[in-house]
């Protein structure tokens, strides 16, 4: 699997963009955030083989497991908010030319 097949995956992008903006998430947390549990356990699956995102399993009670993004997927999630941002300019453009 590539890079472009991995963020067109359901859920995976939506996943590192929660992360980049929150730095840890709850697994119940990310699956609030995509919207079904297989969907963001295939995502998870995935985005750790890639290495970019990294699991823990906090000293709490009940032991939640918590994920984080590695440095890769901090860079890889930089550019996918320069891209999200860059589809806002040019949508906004495209409004005012019509």
């Amino acid at each position: 699997m590539d890079i472009f097949k991995l963020l067109a995956l359901k859920g995976a992008s939506k996943i590192l963009i929660a992360l980049y903006e929150n730095d840890l998430l709850i697994y119940s947390q990310l699956v609030e955030i995509v919207g079904y549990s297989t969907t963001t356990n295939r995502a998870i699956k995935k985005l750790i083989e890639f290495r970019l995102i990294k699991r823990r399993v906090l000293d709490e009670r009940y032991r939640p497991v918590a994920y984080s993004l590695t440095e890769t997927g901090r860079k890889l999630s930089e550019i996918i908010m320069q891209l999200m941002d860059f589809e806002k300019r040019l949508k906004a453009s495209a409004q005012k030319s019509s």
